[in-house]
């Protein structure tokens, strides 16, 4: 308790006094109605009464849904809260071993709630809810695990509760309690709640991180185990994350996660999976790759990063090409092309192909050929073309000086339509342009071989027909 003000110290000790006084009566207070809330009606004097009071009204509520006791007829209803009050306000835990008259009084009062657009009523309802779940818990212990959760569920959607600090913590006792074996329910209502008080400053970041983290763990084991409820768990976590997310960057740091996620990278640094998500949720947290905590993390998720690119085909081709080992590369290439339906990637595959066969093979013919192919299958992409502009280039070395210009306007119309179709290219495009303008025939050359401007001819030793143009 907090004292406000000047006291002395007679004042202190009897303020003490008087709140002990205070605490003995509600103690006792506590026991006597615990152990009234608790009574059978084995053994009572209304035992008879008792059993008929809860035989006329278990029919309205046996296998029946709140929305089923809610659409009872008014005369049906009425009789079957009437009886439902002299079944519990003399036995409330029944027969003693079924805690069938505090489910079914939370049901009936669910649908009273529904009845009513009293707010006032509504607040009152809850709170009798509440108690009944409370009773439930204290008689019947044994489904704590369960009943504690679905407390504080129906605490969230309740007038009078949801987005509290009361419905806050029924919903950390729950899960403290139950762990891996909290319904999929209580997902959404965590991240509502905690997201609500948290933008109130109700709560701190700690005791959002507590609760979130502890959330997505029994998710995240329901959903790993394939409970039979998996989807919903799926489904509920993803709510939660989006609810969460809207805080996500100032509750969650960096520091945060490295404290919780790197002693789990020490149990588990030969296990590809877990250095993977731990390596990429630190980066999605604001980590840096250079902190120095995570030197050892980064050096090992490359080096097991690495191990796994290797097995696919597309990728071990680009270390191998990396590395010099072009003939090798080329072969993991193929086995690529061959193996995948990514269009994308196809694409890509074979102009890396077309580059390792001009630029380290020198097998030109090939190269053009796998260049025009990725061309084909990607739209829109200018670098095949600017390697075609260059193979042509390569290739006209070994032309005459007259047909080595007209591989020049060959040369120039690949780099032009590169630049049209690909602005990313469009500066080199533009360079090659530039140096090659110069080495066009010149209109007196064309003139002595009786070729005129925009004629069409055969530069045979390329294999490349363009038309005519001189530089002057």
């Amino acid at each position: 308790m907090i004292i406000r003000g000047s006291l002395n110290a007679n004042s202190i000790n009897m303020t003490i006094k008087k709140n002990l006084a205070v605490v003995c009566a509600l103690l006792f207070m506590g026991t006597a109605t615990l152990s009234a809330q608790c009574t059978s009606w084995e053994g009572i004097a209304e035992k008879e009464e008792a059993e008929n009071a809860h035989v006329v009204y278990r029919p309205y509520l046996k296998g029946k849904t709140e929305a089923d006791v809610q659409a009872l007829a008014d005369e049906d209803f009425n009789l079957a809260l009437t009886n439902w009050e002299k079944a519990y306000g003399l036995a409330p835990a029944a027969d003693g071993n079924r805690p069938t008259h505090y489910i079914d009084g939370i049901i009936l009062h669910k649908a009273l709630t529904a009845k009513t657009d009293d707010t006032a009523q509504k607040g009152e309802y809850a709170k009798t809810i509440v108690r009944l779940y409370d009773e439930y818990l204290e008689c019947y212990p044994d489904d704590r695990k369960l009943i504690l959760g679905r407390k504080a569920f129906d605490m969230f959607y309740s007038y009078g509760y949801g987005y509290s600090l009361e419905t806050l913590e029924a919903l950390q006792l729950a899960v403290a309690e139950a762990g891996n074996e909290s319904e999929y329910i209580l997902l959404d209502p965590i991240g509502q709640t905690l997201v609500y008080l948290y933008e109130n400053e109700k709560v701190d970041k700690q005791t959002v991180r507590d609760l979130y983290v502890a959330a997505v763990e029994f998710a995240d084991h329901n959903i790993e185990n394939d409970h039979p409820y998996k989807d919903y768990y799926v489904s509920g976590k993803a709510n939660m994350e989006a609810k969460v997310a809207e805080i996500a960057s100032d509750v969650f740091d960096c520091g945060y996660f490295k404290g919780d996620l790197l002693p789990k990278f020490a149990e588990a640094k030969d296990d590809w999976e877990s250095v993977n998500y731990i390596w990429q949720k630190l980066l999605a947290q604001g980590c840096e790759e250079t902190d120095a905590d995570l030197v050892e993390l980064k050096e090992t998720y490359e080096r097991l990063k690495e191990i796994e690119d290797r097995k696919n085909p597309c990728i071990n081709g680009t270390y191998l090409q990396r590395e010099g080992k072009y003939d090798e590369a080329l072969a993991s290439y193929q086995e690529c092309v061959e193996s995948t339906e990514d269009e994308e990637v196809k694409a890509q595959i074979l102009f890396s192909m077309a580059s390792i066969l001009t630029w380290q093979k020198g097998r030109y013919g090939e190269a053009n050929a796998k260049a025009r192919e990725a061309a084909s299958i990607k739209s829109g992409g200018g670098k095949p073309y600017m390697l075609m502009g260059d193979i042509i280039s390569k290739r006209a070395t070994g032309c005459d000086d007259w047909n080595r210009r007209l591989a020049a306007i060959a040369a120039i119309d690949k780099y032009s339509y590169a630049r049209s179709i690909d602005p990313e290219v469009a500066g080199d495009a533009g360079t090659r342009i530039g140096r090659l303008t110069a080495a066009l025939p010149g209109r007196e050359d064309g003139f002595m071989r009786k070729v005129s401007e925009g004629q069409t001819v055969t530069v045979s030793c390329i294999g490349e027909t363009v038309k005519v143009r001189f530089r002057d």
